[in-house]
């Protein structure tokens, strides 16, 4: 799959792989910030478009997954597929009631898998949270992961070529 995904984005602009990446819900910011940097853009292009479509693709998700989940409850495989997002957002109860939105923030500013704006706003809308608080931590939190991998990223860009300086 990783291998498709990549040959569908060989041919593109550099812009529209930052788009795209930031926008799935696998890669996200983790991902658009670092193939933006190897495609040479600047990072005053590559954050932007990287912060607003990973906070712009998960709209959708705060506003509708739970009524896409009532839709799909009783279909064989979705419905598994939906009641388990639901078990691992509701997971996060203790967390979300001890810190609220905040917590939501958190969760999106760690950069690891199966962290991130897609997994906050499935776990703000099985929470139902208000959107534009919602949408508010969202984009804190993404802004928080950009940093952080921008940051990463920068450091093993730098520390690569020392390494590969090193006779």
């Amino acid at each position: 799959m990783a291998q498709h995904l990549f040959e569908a984005l060989h041919n593109l602009p550099p812009e529209w792989v930052v788009v795209i990446l930031s926008a799935l819900p696998i890669s996200e910011v983790r991902g658009g910030i670092p193939a933006g940097m190897i495609m040479g853009l600047p990072l005053y292009q590559i954050l932007p478009l990287a912060i607003v479509s990973n906070v712009v693709s998960v709209i959708p998700v705060v506003l509708g997954f739970n009524w896409v989940a009532e839709c799909l409850a009783d279909k064989p495989l979705l419905g598994q597929l939906i009641t388990r997002l639901i078990r691992r957002a509701r997971a996060k109860e203790e967390m979300v009631n001890k810190h609220g939105v905040w917590a939501v923030t958190l969760f999106v500013a760690i950069p690891l898998p199966v962290t991130g704006a897609w997994t906050g706003s499935v776990v703000a809308a099985v929470f139902g949270m208000r959107f534009w608080r919602v949408l508010f931590c969202l984009t804190v939190g993404v802004l928080i992961a950009s940093t952080i991998v921008t940051s990463l990223t920068v450091a093993g860009v730098h520390i690569f070529s020392a390494l590969a300086a090193v006779p």
